[in-house]
């Protein structure tokens, strides 16, 4: 019984010790480290908004452990750079030990100060390594971009202008009797799930050259075309007389949702020579509204890129309408849905009328084996008006109404240069060539680009018109 009691006690001991043999640490030579970068950048970020995280390895190369002497931020608490050893936040790590031929992560962010100026200033840092006293370092570089900082503003009438841009926290709200202009140029960023309310009218005054920008305020290359990533611009009951001209409205949960004007002289919605796309839902939804759009591209949807819904007025001509939708799962609504009535909270149908859907001289098409489709009132007895006049699209039914559909070309692949570019206009061989209606496009005689459609007395369709190039 006693050597069973010695045996038991001995063989942990032996373990420890035979442990101990195998963690071996090298402290009597210089170590070098391996970093999986020599330098951690950020794109240009806002100020006072904190970067994505980032994250790099350091590597023992060796056969034997290493201990880590320090881990230090350099420029201590006063640097905008914040960093986390294997899941511990801190400015000084000691005695951080890496097995044989293992590794560690270094997690890295930051957050910019206001910098009072409008150029782009460059903050730089580094980490400090010593380890058996060799200094290592990895740099970190960030650009910061001071920004106007909106965060549940009621704004009265006023002028955006193109100097730095603006910033939207939650939300934003343009009082009703309040006109919001924004100048040439003007970038806003909105921050994850801000809305941009407008309850009195929102002028949005872009150029060919200095277009206007609403889009999400993640800067870095891969979040140029992500969705859903702040809400959206939602002119609710009441908003009148908005004009949006050469804007570019791009990764939202939803691009424009106008709601409930009835005038049969106004739009309250104005859209010229535009760009909405890539938004979790939809990228125009209008509840019986009016709505004027014309050389405007929307694209790319989660649910329908235009939806025109509960009644109303609308008018769209040289659009480009083209949904493929490739995030999360099959889009199962159409590019354009049309729908004249609604049931209330008892159940009860609800009548809206459509008076007028017109698309003239437009493309719509997309991924999906129809891409236009309408929803009459079960009865039967409501009004739902729409014209497809000169557009190539994917119209479904084989024995089209031509009184609706006139000169339409059905289920051609418009060809556009580039979906994957978001480049929509038509290549030298696009069916979409010189079909358009010549008095749609003399109303319209200037392209999304600037070109004169109407030189060769032949209008495409669409929101661009293809310019050959000659040698």
């Amino acid at each position: 019984m006693l050597i069973r009691r010695i045996i038991i006690f001995i063989v942990p001991v032996i373990f420890w010790i035979l442990s101990c043999e195998r963690e071996k640490f090298i402290l009597d030579q210089p170590v070098q480290l391996k970093f999986s970068v020599d330098t951690v950048y950020f794109d240009t970020v806002f100020t006072q908004i904190g970067t994505v995280t980032k994250r790099f390895t350091v590597q023992n190369p060796y056969q034997d452990y290493i201990r880590i002497s320090t881990i230090q931020l350099a420029g201590g608490e006063n640097s905008v750079f914040r960093i986390n050893v294997d899941g511990l936040p801190g400015i000084l790590f000691t005695g951080i030990e890496i097995p044989p031929e293992d590794s560690l992560f270094i997690f890295v962010e930051a957050t910019l100060n206001p910098n009072n100026i409008d150029e782009i200033l460059l903050q730089e840092d580094s980490i400090l390594f010593i380890t058996n006293k060799n200094k290592q370092s990895i740099n970190l570089s960030a650009w910061g971009q001071d920004v106007h900082m909106m965060r549940k503003e009621t704004l009265s009438t006023q002028t955006w202008i193109n100097d730095k841009p603006y910033l939207v926290i939650d939300y934003v709200y343009v009082d009703s009797s309040e006109v919001l202009q924004l100048d040439p140029g003007v970038r806003v960023f909105l921050h994850r799930d801000a809305v941009f309310y407008v309850g009195g009218t929102i002028q949005v005054n872009g150029t060919l050259d200095e277009p206007v920008y609403f889009r999400g305020d993640r800067l870095e290359k891969m979040y140029e075309d992500i969705p859903g990533q702040w809400g959206g611009i939602y002119l609710i009951p009441g908003s009148r007389d908005n004009i949006f001209k050469h804007t570019i409205i791009r990764g939202g949960n939803f691009g424009i949702l106008i709601d409930t004007f009835m005038s049969e002289t106004v739009p309250a919605l104005l859209i010229e020579n535009s760009f909405i796309a890539d938004h979790s839902s939809f990228g125009i939804l209008a509840r019986g509204s009016f709505i004027h759009a014309s050389n405007t591209v929307i694209a790319n949807c989660g649910t329908c890129a235009v939806a025109l819904i509960w009644g109303g007025t609308y008018e769209f001509y040289h659009c480009t309408i083209a949904n493929r939708w490739l995030y999360g799962g099959v889009r199962n609504t159409p590019a354009v849905f049309l729908n004249n009535y609604y049931k209330d909270i008892y159940g009860k149908i609800q009548m809206r009328d459509i008076h007028k859907a017109y698309f003239g001289n437009c493309i719509i098409h997309g991924n999906r084996q129809y891409e236009f489709e309408t929803d009459k009132d079960p009865g039967g007895t409501g009004i739902l008006e729409y014209t497809i006049d000169h557009c190539i699209g994917k119209f479904g039914s084989p024995d089209l109404d031509t009184t609706r559909f006139i000169e339409v070309i059905k289920d051609k692949d418009p060809k556009f240069i580039s979906w994957d570019e978001y480049n929509f206009e038509p290549d030298t061989l696009s069916p979409v060539k010189d079909i358009g209606n010549p008095l749609i496009g003399n109303m319209f005689p200037i392209d999304k680009n600037g070109n004169n459609r109407m030189e060769d007395g032949k209008p495409d369709a669409g929101a661009f018109e293809r310019i050959e190039k000659h040698d």
